[in-house]
């Protein structure tokens, strides 16, 4: 195919191999300013025959050419081995939030709260809940086998004190993850304020020793004397690579919820600065149960959205100055519902989030499913899609729970009365994001108790995502899902990629890639998954984006679009793993060696050349000579 100008695509890759071999032969000679005017002088010829070669016909938009790898494996059927076993007591997770009698918390009906991440950074999930007062903390560790031990005596996590809930996030950013719990103090005396934990992660190899800094570092309590504190959650909402955290508080009279911006190292502590006020976010009236922070708007910035009882739930939308804009009119019936819990996914696969946020059901609406436009308004369709009755909703989850590549609803009940005994509630998405099915009891999801956090773990790393409900003054229970076996063999028709962030060589993004998209495309079409903190009702799960992919052995192209504007772009992914995706120390180390040099505009020629999508760096699936002046740019910051 011949370019305008009469440029061959021979001619193009010749010139390709005349820039890499001026950078190869000055890049260990010259000195650093004349080796950085070599490596923009070759990217500048490059730039000069890319915008030549960007006019070519074809587009060079790689990702519509039709895919030649990715085919359906014949035979599928939808959701065939999809069933739940109660694993509860094989798996060694035997624990009850148990309260103590006459205690005026909250958390003595509304809680349960607990978290999933791996602590010890040995690849598997582990788990750890609250006692509720009665019973201790437990950390459960992963065995790596689908059994769990109880670590928490010798990671210094064995407390007995009122509390609420739980987040987990790496807020100091040195590669483990650390907990914070909105407590009340020891179980022997009455609540106090003033007795949050902040326990900081001091890893020992395989073991880890937590130790609480939440007084020196301003966040151990929402407002000075304030008896209260419900749910929190973590993210990056400045931008600056490390995570801030809010804390919601439910005292309707007091302007409890709090946003505690991460300030870093203060000596042995960690610096955390109040800025509600100066975020424009200081409200009464509100009374909150859990934040979750996600960019739904795709400006990079997230969101803050603060679930709340009594019609008091707010969508704050980040204005990208370190202030937000409260914009609870595009979100309708948000402002009106007894928010429990949230979380956020694509339903209908048009590449917009959507939200989940569980309710009271008291036969004037229930739960919300709010599906965006490309206005970023949202329309409340949940009673003509059939996931509206939910009861006394709690802890709720959206995630492809069939691997049929859409996505579905978890979502855990439980009160008294009229209430009493309801169902945990699992909707199958029928394929297009207007109907689910509700089929939990049809499945194995069996639950009646009194249900409140709702987390998603993978027991023994088989690739199918278990579930745990924490109960209120009752056992928890474990569902672990059998949609694949015990011989880890996954089905034809329930193909499945998980996608982990390491961003650890890169000191301007948040840890575990929160804040991130990811995004995978193949004959399916496109799908996307946010990386967050996962925040729900007093729980969080693990940051991570798993897709679905029914009978696909692989997808065309996977990308990952980090909160700083940079990607990175994998083609012919495998199904069935999974993917840890590493952010380079800086978007020019293009051969990931660790510093930018002349070897990165080689690779980036080559790679240009060879129409690899990495070297999209304006994230439009396509290359031209955008690209090439992006990654100039870049080069020109790293050199």
């Amino acid at each position: 195919m011949r370019g305008v100008r009469g440029f061959s695509r021979a001619a193009l890759n010749r010139a390709g191999h005349l820039v890499r071999g001026l950078v190869m032969r000055h890049h260990d000679v010259c000195t650093p300013s004349l080796g950085a005017f070599i490596v923009l002088a070759a990217c500048g010829q490059l730039f000069a025959w890319a915008c030549v070669a960007s006019a070519e016909p074809a587009g060079r938009r790689a990702a519509d050419q039709p895919d030649r790898t990715a085919e359906p494996v014949p035979g599928a059927s939808r959701g065939a081995g999809l069933f739940f076993v109660d694993a509860t007591a094989e798996t060694g997770l035997i624990h009850t939030y148990d309260t103590p009698p006459g205690v005026p918390t909250l958390s003595a009906s509304s809680a349960a709260g607990g978290v999933v991440a791996d602590f010890n950074n040995d690849g598997f999930d582990d788990l750890f809940v609250l006692g509720g007062g009665v019973q201790p903390d437990r950390m459960f560790v992963n065995n790596g086998d689908g059994t769990f031990t109880d670590r928490a005596l010798q990671w210094g996590l064995a407390r007995t004190h009122h509390a609420f809930g739980a987040s987990a996030a790496d807020f100091d950013n040195d590669g483990d993850v650390d907990l914070f719990i909105t407590s009340y103090g020891p179980a022997n005396g009455a609540p106090q304020p003033g007795r949050f934990l902040l326990l900081r992660n001091m890893s020992l190899g395989p073991n880890s020793l937590f130790i609480d800094i939440a007084p020196a570092s301003g966040v151990a309590q929402c407002l000075p004397g304030l008896l209260d504190g419900t749910g929190s959650g973590w993210g990056d909402y400045d931008l600056d690579g490390d995570l801030d955290l809010v804390v919601c508080s439910y005292k309707r009279t007091q302007p409890g919820n709090r946003l505690f911006r991460n300030d870093g190292a203060d000596g042995l502590a960690w610096r955390f600065t109040d800025v509600t006020a100066q975020a424009g976010i200081e409200r009464t009236q509100m009374q909150g149960f859990l934040p979750r922070f996600v960019d739904m708007n795709g400006d990079r910035y997230p969101e803050l959205i603060l679930i709340a009882d009594a019609g008091s739930s707010r969508y704050f939308v980040n204005n990208g100055d370190g202030t937000f804009t409260d914009r609870i009119a595009d979100a309708p019936g948000l402002e009106q519902m007894n928010g429990m819990g949230i979380d956020v996914g694509d339903v209908n696969q048009d590449g917009l989030l959507d939200m989940y946020v569980t309710n009271i059901d008291y036969g004037s609406g229930g739960n919300i499913l709010l599906v965006q436009h490309p206005d970023h308004t949202f329309t409340n369709i949940a009673g003509s899609a059939g996931c509206e009755d939910g009861y006394w909703g709690w802890g709720t989850l959206m995630l492809d729970i069939d691997h049929d590549g859409d996505v579905d609803i978890a979502e855990t009940n439980g009160s008294n009365g009229q209430f009493a005994g309801r169902p945990s509630l699992l909707f199958l998405n029928d394929g297009d994001g207007t109907r689910f099915t509700e089929s939990g009891a049809a499945l194995g999801f069996v639950h009646n108790g009194q249900g409140r956090g709702l987390v998603r773990i993978d027991l023994e790393n088989d690739g199918d995502q278990d579930l745990v409900i924490l109960c209120n003054n009752q056992p928890m229970s474990v569902f672990r899902n059998e949609l694949i076996g015990p011989d880890r063999v996954t089905p034809e028709d329930a193909r499945w990629l998980r996608v982990k962030l390491d961003t650890s060589a890169r000191p301007g993004l948040a840890p575990q890639g929160i804040g991130s998209m990811v995004r995978v495309r193949g004959p399916f079409g496109e799908r996307i998954a946010p990386v967050d903190n996962a925040s729900n009702h007093c729980t969080t799960s693990a940051p991570l984006a798993q897709f679905g992919l029914g009978s696909f052995s692989r997808v065309d192209y996977l990308r990952v679009e980090w909160a700083d504007g940079t990607h990175t772009t994998l083609s012919g992914v495998a199904a069935d793993q999974i993917l840890t995706v590493r952010a380079p120390f800086h978007p020019a180390d293009f051969d990931g060696s660790g510093s930018v040099d002349a070897l990165d505009a080689a690779a980036f020629v080559d790679a240009f050349l060879a129409g690899d999508l990495n070297c999209d760096f304006t994230g439009d699936w396509r290359l031209n000579f955008f690209d090439v002046a992006g990654f100039v740019d870049w080069l020109r910051d790293g050199l």
